[in-house]
């Protein structure tokens, strides 16, 4: 009986962890005249995005395909 209780919490643990991590990339490196803005609205050498702060995976994918277009890389 422990062991299933064990094994019950140790499964939605891994589950939580599982939805809880999101991708995120780096982007930066940019061409001189090419400015990224970050989350506050201020100019920024570098910005982070990730996945869950994109509506959608191809909404995610679009920015960093818009700014690696500008020359940018994002890692």
């Amino acid at each position: 009986m422990k062991n299933s209780r064990l094994s019950i919490l140790l499964l939605a643990i891994f589950a939580f962890a599982l939805t809880s991590c999101s991708t995120c990339v780096d982007c930066g490196d940019c061409p001189e005249g090419i400015t990224l803005t970050d989350a506050n609205g201020a100019d920024a050498t570098s910005v982070e995005i990730c996945e869950d702060d994109a509506d959608s995976k191809e909404e995610y994918d679009d920015a960093i395909a818009i700014i690696e277009a500008l020359g940018c890389e994002c890692k």
